[in-house]
C-alpha cells in the first residue's frame, strides 16, 4: 500500500487500541507479538497504544517493562511516518498534583513504569517530524478491563480499594475525536483529563451503590491538570467535567455485563 493516506494503529487488542478500531479505520495493525514487522515501513499516520498499561506488573518486573518498550522503540527506529500520535500516561509524572503541559518530568526517583514511558516519549519526540504526545489518566469505557471503576462494579477485591482515595477517568468514548481535535490544533502535547473525583462519589454517585473503606494509611490523590481546555472544548484546568465523568460511567454500567467476583492482583 501507497504510504499516502496510510494508518497503523500499534497496541490494537488492548482496550485503548481496540477502542481505537471502533472509532476509525486504520489500515495497518500491529502488537507485541508482531511489532518487528513494522520496520522500514511507512506512513501517513501511525498511533501507538502499545505501551502495556499494566502499572503493577512494571513495577514489579522493571528490567522486562524496560525490554518491552525498548524492543517497540528498536522497531520503530527505522519507522517513516508523516504524523506520529503517542498514547502515554499520567505516570510519567512522579507527583500528579496541579500538573500540565508546562510542568517539567523529573526522571529521580521515578517508578520503572513512569520512567521507561518517559523515555518513548522522549524518543517520539526525536524520531518524527510531527509527534503528538497524549497524556491520559484512568480511564472508563465499553470493554474495560481493570481498575476501581471495573473493581467497583464487579465487586472485584474491593477490600483493596480505598474510599477516600481521589482518581481522574477519561471518557473513552471520545478518544478519537479528541485526538483529531489535537492534530487539527497542531497541540504537541496535550493532557486529556476529567475533573478529579472521590472513589466515594464513583460509586454513590456513578452506579448506586455506598462505599466508605479505609484501606490504606494515606490514599492515592491526582489531579493531571491541561494548559489547553479551553481549546478542547473542556473548562477551567480540565478536558472533562466531574459530571462527564460520571455519565461516562453510568453509561458504562448500563452497557457492561456483571462478571461474578474474580480473585488475582489488580491491574
Amino acid at each position: 500500500m501507497n504510504a499516502l493516506g496510510r494508518r497503523g494503529l500499534i497496541g490494537h487488542t488492548g482496550f485503548v487500541g481496540t477502542t481505537l478500531k471502533k472509532q476509525h479505520r486504520f489500515d495497518s495493525f500491529f502488537r507485541s507479538s508482531d511489532i518487528d514487522s513494522i520496520a522500514n515501513q511507512d506512513f501517513d499516520l501511525l498511533v501507538c497504544a502499545g505501551a502495556s498499561a499494566k502499572k503493577w506488573l512494571a513495577n514489579q518486573q522493571p528490567e522486562e517493562d524496560r525490554a518491552k518498550i525498548g524492543k517497540l522503540i528498536s522497531a520503530l527506529s527505522s519507522v517513516r511516518c508523516r504524523r506520529f500520535v503517542l498514547i502515554s500516561t499520567v505516570d510519567v509524572f512522579l507527583d500528579p498534583l496541579g500538573v500540565d503541559e508546562f510542568s517539567s518530568v523529573e526522571t529521580v526517583g521515578l517508578h520503572p513504569y513512569g520512567l521507561n514511558r518517559r523515555e518513548l516519549e522522549e524518543f517520539a519526540e526525536q524520531q518524527f517530524p510531527s509527534t503528538f504526545i497524549v497524556r491520559l489518566p484512568g480511564l472508563v469505557g465499553p470493554g474495560l478491563r481493570k481498575n476501581i471503576i471495573y473493581d467497583i462494579y464487579h465487586q472485584n477485591e474491593i477490600s483493596k480499594v480505598d474510599s477516600r482515595g481521589v482518581f481522574q477517568f477519561y471518557p473513552m468514548v471520545n478518544l478519537w475525536a479528541d485526538l483529531q481535535r489535537v492534530m487539527a490544533l497542531d497541540l504537541k502535547l496535550v493532557h486529556l483529563t476529567a475533573e478529579p473525583i472521590s472513589v466515594s462519589e464513583v460509586s454513590e454517585d456513578g452506579f448506586g451503590i455506598a462505599f466508605e473503606n479505609h484501606a490504606v494509611e494515606y490514599p492515592l490523590s491526582y489531579d493531571f491538570q491541561t494548559a489547553y481546555a479551553a481549546q478542547m472544548g473542556g473548562c477551567g484546568r480540565y478536558t472533562y467535567s466531574k459530571r462527564e465523568t460520571l455519565q461516562a460511567v453510568r453509561s458504562y454500567a448500563q452497557t457492561e455485563l456483571r462478571d461474578a467476583p474474580v480473585t488475582g492482583e489488580n491491574e
